[in-house]
């Protein structure tokens, strides 16, 4: 099969921990005329690549991954800023009849470009905006935002990563100007796209989820790049924004719990996260979903192959 006959855009969705980069990889390896392009909301953080789970240059096997590396640790940085530099990379590929493998498990940065996003037309009350960024600073005012985040639109935060201040404030503001955090998405101009989602069953999940923490904690790494990051000015607040993992790193530097400790902690939200996730995806009929087993995911590029040619067409 080759690139000609594929869809322009190639999302490859699905919950945290089972390998979806590999596979995207893989896809494009051997679509030949390919390129990665990230759509996770963490791995846009610059310098902060063990705990985000950034893919490395030996991951990526020479492979291009567009939109890493987008923004500081604590900048603010939304959907339609990612959307804003994600669409034209889109158009810029398909010009040069280039596939587009979409990745990540963000739902709301896939919906972005696949539907369109319709943001509020004005900007957020600067006010309201800073209240409540003041309150998402400590655990106890993020847990309220939270909570009425799930209080006022309860599917919405289904799809939220809770622990993120920016992206619940964010959400609120949708909340505010739509009435919820779905209504912020339209159908937008069709796109050439089909969409793969990867998951795994629920044992052999937990016990990825687990591999991958005790490798980012007991190998020193995470807690290395934790403490390179507060050496360099990043707050302990935005290392704790930047995604799951730091939290736990942070509480073994300060010897506020064992490695163990951090390691459960981790694969316990983790395996939260990746069931926000799911409830995100498996509600999008579009998604053609393959399962992995204990087998490593390139195994599965045929059957991915076979699914995107029965279901190439234009975006409805």
């Amino acid at each position: 099969m080759t690139a000609r006959r594929l869809p322009a855009v190639i999302a490859v969705v699905g919950p945290t921990a089972v390998g979806k980069t590999p596979l995207a990889v893989a896809l494009a390896r051997r679509i030949g005329d390919a390129e990665l392009v990230n759509a996770d909301s963490r791995q846009v953080i610059r310098g902060l690549r063990v705990g985000t789970c950034a893919p490395t240059q030996a991951e990526l096997g020479g492979q291009v991954c567009h939109l890493l590396d987008l923004r500081l640790p604590g900048e603010r940085f939304t959907v339609a800023d990612w959307a804003a530099r994600a669409l034209p990379l889109l158009d810029a590929l398909a010009a040069r009849s280039t596939t587009a493998i979409l990745v990540g498990g963000t739902g709301l940065y896939v919906s972005a470009v696949i539907d369109g996003l319709a943001l509020p037309g004005g900007a957020p009350d600067p006010e309201l905006r800073r209240v409540r960024d003041a309150r998402a600073e400590t655990a106890a005012g993020l847990d309220g935002l939270a909570d009425e985040l799930r209080r006022r639109d309860p599917e919405g935060a289904a799809a939220v990563d809770l622990r993120n201040p920016r992206r619940v404030v964010r959400a609120l503001e949708l909340v505010d100007t739509l009435g919820s955090v779905a209504a912020a998405r339209r159908r937008g101009p069709g796109r050439d796209v089909a969409m793969i989602g990867l998951d795994a069953p629920r044992p052999l999940h937990r016990q990825l989820i687990e591999t991958r923490a005790r490798r980012m904690l007991e190998s020193g790494l995470l807690l290395a790049e934790v403490e390179s990051a507060l050496q360099c000015g990043v707050s302990p607040a935005a290392l704790d924004a930047a995604g799951i993992g730091y939290r736990e790193a942070l509480a073994v530097l300060a010897e506020q719990a064992t490695t163990e400790q951090a390691v459960d902690d981790l694969v316990r939200r983790t395996r939260r996260y990746a069931k926000a996730q799911r409830t995100w995806f498996r509600r999008d009929s579009r998604i053609r979903w393959q399962e992995r087993g204990e087998a490593p995911v390139e195994t599965l590029v045929d059957g991915v192959l076979d699914a995107l040619h029965q279901d190439a067409r234009p975006g409805e």
